[in-house]
């Protein structure tokens, strides 16, 4: 899916990989997060992702209403606080990509799967 806008000089469609990209970017830019993580179809176990590969631990889902729900699978830095690390992350992707997408985001849900250094 993807989300289209229509205006005097043309029409503007924005992929779903680019928002999954926008999130990824910027929760790699949050302290305490070691990385992005995708969980394997083999084992159900979840793993650290490749830079090239991070959007794949990001997931969009679109609402009725018109806005967006994300969902982040991350592996957390050990020692951190744990609530905070996802609360700075849910308000920064929040912000970015409303800011950059102009689309509304509903939820931001942030799933710890693993603790690294």
């Amino acid at each position: 899916m993807s989300i289209k806008y229509v205006n005097n000089l043309g029409k503007i469609t924005i992929d779903d990989s680019v928002i999954s990209n926008i999130v990824a970017a910027t929760v790699m830019e949050s302290y305490g997060v070691v990385g992005l993580a995708s969980q394997t179809t083999k084992d159900d176990i979840y793993q650290l992702l490749k830079l090239e590969n991070m959007s794949k631990g990001v997931e969009i889902h679109r609402k009725d209403d018109g806005t967006i729900a994300i969902n982040i699978s991350i592996f957390i830095l050990y020692g951190v606080r744990i609530a905070v690390v996802a609360q700075n992350i849910i308000d920064n992707v929040k912000y970015t990509v409303e800011k950059s997408l102009n689309v509304r985001v509903s939820e931001v849900n942030v799933l710890v799967q693993g603790i690294g250094e």
